[in-house]
């Protein structure tokens, strides 16, 4: 068992949704009693499942949790003066929702700090235009540092695809990247389940890798003790059901490169993971159709 330790600080910005983000994400990394309300929040008034019990605590790895650009104007001409003055040496930096002339200057900023990483998940299309996206993460090649936009944040992954494209959402080094996925255990899902023996219902789940916010642990828990067979409720309408209730707090506006909303996309990306391990067909993302009651 790898024992190293790494260290993580977390910039985020101003914008109250950006606050309830960040305090989702490092909620789940901290894994306190109070963190998930999920099942409480049903309909049926389900009691808590203690699924996250036995989870990791992270946060004596958390070195810094910063706002900046506070009082900000809209064009910052000297973003320097809204960057910390000094910061924490730490291995990885969570980057969330902050000002767009900040995150430019953030490769000039961080050059000198030896940081290994840098993760900017994008939750809203506001948050990082793509052409902002590109220059940025030329900028951190240049500077030698690994970075890393995942859109959204669930789609971070060990392995190059649609959604980690080197050059556009990830850098060419991304070895640093990948012992961040390794050792918070966050990015793409990843799920294993345990069958009835006629293999036609999920009799256990396990969570081997959770979506940042932590939604992974829900959805599954949602699908203990049920039917893969579509019957009156489908495997995927109790898939998006669990995936709104827990909720998504990625946006519903249309993002242009994805040409679907980012919330959409995270709904996508956990059913068909979900699917994959159960030996069923992916589907396409337009085929499915949210419930929401």
């Amino acid at each position: 068992m790898n024992s190293k330790k790494y260290s993580l600080g977390i910039f985020y910005g101003t914008d109250q949704d950006t606050i309830m983000l960040a305090q989702k994400f490092v909620g789940n990394l901290i894994n306190d009693d109070e963190f998930c309300k999920a099942c409480e929040l049903l309909e049926q008034n389900v009691k808590c499942d203690k699924c996250r019990e036995n989870l990791k605590n992270f946060s004596g790895d958390i070195y810094f949790y910063e706002q900046i650009g506070k009082n900000a104007p809209e064009l910052i001409e000297n973003p320097e003066q809204f960057l910390p003055k000094m910061i924490p040496e730490v291995d990885f930096l969570l980057v969330i929702g902050i000002h767009q002339d900040l995150l430019a200057e953030l490769p000039y900023y961080l050059r000198e700090k030896e940081i290994k990483a840098v993760i900017i998940p994008i939750e809203d299309p506001k948050w990082v235009p793509p052409g902002l996206q590109v220059q940025v993460l030329e900028d951190f090649e240049k500077f030698g540092i690994q970075a890393a936009f995942p859109k959204p944040f669930c789609a971070l992954s060990n392995k190059l695809n649609e959604y980690n494209k080197v050059g556009f959402n990830i850098t060419k080094e991304r070895s640093h990247i990948r012992e961040f996925i390794e050792y918070f255990k966050i990015g793409e899902p990843i799920v294993a389940f345990l069958l009835s023996k006629d293999g036609k219902a999920i009799e256990d789940t396990c969570v081997i890798q959770s979506a940042p916010c932590g939604s992974t642990y829900f959805i599954v828990q949602q699908l203990k003790a049920k039917y893969i067979e579509n019957g009156e409720v489908s495997l995927n309408e109790r898939i998006s059901k669990a995936h709104h209730s827990y909720p998504c707090n990625a946006s519903m506006d249309q993002d242009s490169i994805l040409r679907d909303s980012i919330l959409h996309i995270g709904g996508y990306l956990i059913r068909n993971v979900i699917r994959c391990e159960l030996n069923l067909e992916e589907q396409e993302g337009q085929k499915l159709v949210y419930v929401i009651k």
